[in-house]
């Protein structure tokens, strides 16, 4: 009786009420194809079929199109672009089995027989999952460990795959493979282990930026997206009706995985990726600052909510957009007039987290609670609901970082600085300076006054801490979603 309760729950959410009878599923973790549930669902009269994109144009016209009154369902593990005609005749799902065993580990729940996966959905509470498992994994005590061994090595051997040729001019492809690799090493407690790895890539990401980020910072906005954050407004401002900004304050890329999934599961949307550059250094006051003012940031400007506002409003005064079709705000419930045409919004508590964990296992478990929150979801229900065309950016990722040592208070006196970066002002001898940090310190412009902590240093005495304002890819490279 539980597996047949567990099948037609899993339908109800497939087949939405008044929905209609051909549904598109993206199923990542593939469970809907599993031989038990499969069976479950064809039990309660769906055809399940997957595959690609031509796979799922012979079921349209072989089987959708003759069965109108059937229920059909078509699993994509992976997304791509589904044609009009095919869109126009089917509802669209995020499927995600672990949204339907919240507050239990998924690593434990998906090891379970569908069988004892319908039983532990049917329990009113948290039950005791070693009670349900020990029979097939807890009796072998290396059970967790192999697999976490198998996952590892699988996942070296698709970073070395996507490593070999980095085209860090055109990010976006090798940064949305590279960022779900960081963060199955994040969920399998894995990432320390893999920071050789990580390590190796950034040495040819600085080289990169040492001849490639000024033209970056001099291109052309795309017609796509943008490639860096001074083109994030130029870049709405060529969008056709409604649009809103999200800038969530300090998110990695692996933590905008976590947000979008979210997103998918609770409102059924469909998230567009591409990547593009923070400004040097990455750090709230000029990089968030180069977003609202859609330019090159002043290194005199205060950095507020207030001020943020006033570029907000000058960028949108100088399109033409009517003080009454633009709006700004931060944090919060979102509550505009319904005369608003480019809205704005900031969320700075995903970098509070962000500086309150002492490293990625921390920074993770808080961000899980964050992406449920029910104020996040709310703000983007309400935005699509409200038929605006969502864009969400960062103005800066982070990286984990160990201790170096803190600056001499003799070098940091009048400095522009944060944990990973220093700007030395003009009285400042350079030479004394790089002396002092040999081997500590980096430039992307060797001109410039501007250092960076080498590698994953931090100029802090001891321990470990999440920053940003360096050069790091997991702090630069970040992440432009489009959501429709």
């Amino acid at each position: 009786m539980e597996v047949f309760r567990f099948a037609k729950a899993i339908f109800n959410r497939l087949f939405l009420p008044e929905g209609k009878h051909f549904v598109i599923a993206l199923n990542r973790d593939g469970n809907l194809l599993l031989h038990d549930c499969t069976s479950a669902l064809e039990g309660l009269g769906v055809s399940v079929y997957d595959g690609g994109a031509l796979q799922l144009r012979l079921v349209r016209e072989l089987h959708v199109s003759r069965r109108r009154d059937e229920y059909i369902l078509f699993v994509m593990k992976e997304s791509f672009d589904i044609m009009e005609d095919i869109a126009e005749d089917c509802d669209f799902v995020n499927f995600q089995f672990r949204s339907m065993f919240k507050g239990y580990p998924w690593d434990l729940v998906k090891s379970l027989s569908f069988q004892k996966q319908a039983w532990l959905y049917e329990q009113d509470g948290f039950v005791d999952l070693n009670a349900i498992v020990r029979d097939q994994i807890l009796e072998d005590r290396d059970f967790g460990k192999d697999n976490k061994e198998t996952a590892f090595s699988e996942l070296k051997a698709e970073w070395d795959s996507i490593c070999a040729d980095i085209d860090f001019n055109r990010p976006t492809e090798w940064m949305k493979k590279a960022g779900e690799i960081v963060l199955s090493l994040v969920e399998i407690d894995k990432w320390e282990e893999f920071r050789s790895e990580v390590e190796k890539v950034n040495v040819a990401f600085i080289k990169f930026l040492k001849g490639g980020y000024m033209n970056i910072v001099s291109s052309t906005c795309g017609t796509k997206y943008p490639r860096i954050v001074t083109q994030v407004l130029p870049f709405i401002n060529k969008q056709v009706g409604k649009t809103a900004l999200v800038v969530v304050d300090g998110m990695n890329w692996w933590q905008s995985l976590l947000l979008v999934r979210s997103l998918e599961d609770k409102l059924n949307i469909r998230a567009r990726y591409d990547c593009i550059y923070s400004w040097l250094p990455s750090v709230t006051e000029l990089s968030r600052q180069a977003i609202f003012r859609g330019d090159v940031p002043s290194v005199d400007y205060s950095q507020g909510p207030q001020n943020e506002a006033r570029l907000w409003k000058d960028f949108w005064a100088g399109r033409r957009v009517a003080s009454f079709e633009q709006y700004y705000q931060h944090s919060g419930i979102i509550s505009e007039e319904l005369s608003i045409k480019r809205l704005g919004y900031v969320d700075v508590k995903l970098d509070e987290m962000m500086h309150a964990s002492q490293d990625y296992r921390y920074l993770y478990a808080n961000t899980k609670v964050w992406v449920d929150e029910d104020e996040v979801i709310e703000n983007f229900k309400h935005l699509l609901d409200g038929g605006y065309k969502v864009f969400i950016t960062t103005d800066h990722g982070n990286v984990d970082a160990t201790a170096y040592r803190k600056l001499d208070s003799r070098d940091s006196l009048g400095a522009n600085l944060s944990l990973r970066h220093i700007t030395l002002p003009k009285e400042a001898d350079k030479r004394l300076f790089e002396t002092e940090y040999a081997g500590h310190i980096e430039q992307v412009d060797v001109s410039s006054r501007t250092y960076y902590a080498k590698g994953k240093e931090a100029f802090i005495n001891s321990g470990k801490c999440v920053t940003h304002g360096g050069v790091h890819w997991l702090e630069v490279l970040i992440p432009f979603i489009t959501l429709e």
